[in-house]
């Protein structure tokens, strides 16, 4: 859940955690983590009975509301994959790359300072990449 503070400062929480979680350590968490079209690529491949990830999947989530939020649109990413027309190799697309049609319908106003970079960083495929809270 992303909470806004008094002062208009984003907040992510987990409403669904009915105990305290230690932010230094990994916790295992619920086994559907949110809704898939807001879902980081190591939660949908993860092994079901095995799932354990940290504040990097709400962080990754966070920049998919910021997105929605600027590009007035719902995120459904575009395909995983890519073909290359003229080598026919297979590309996987990385998670910006998969959702750059939002990217560009921001205005301009939105597209100035942090905000892009922010959301771009939340939205690493890589969950140590991704912008700490």
């Amino acid at each position: 859940s992303v909470l806004l503070s008094k002062w208009l400062e984003g907040k992510v929480g987990d409403l669904g955690t009915t105990r305290l979680v230690d932010p230094r350590r990994q916790s295992r968490m619920t086994k559907a983590p949110g809704t898939v079209d807001f879902m980081p690529p190591e939660a949908l491949a993860a092994d079901d009975d095995n799932v354990w990830y940290g504040r990097e999947l709400d962080v990754f989530s966070f920049g998919c509301v910021m997105l929605h939020t600027l590009s007035h649109e719902w995120p459904t990413p575009s395909v995983a994959v890519v073909t290359d027309p003229v080598t026919f190799e297979m590309k996987a697309q990385s998670e910006v790359e998969r959702r750059s049609s939002y990217f560009a319908k921001i205005d301009g106003r939105s597209r100035s300072g942090v905000l892009i970079p922010l959301i771009e960083s939340c939205l690493s495929n890589i969950p140590k990449n991704r912008t700490s809270i």
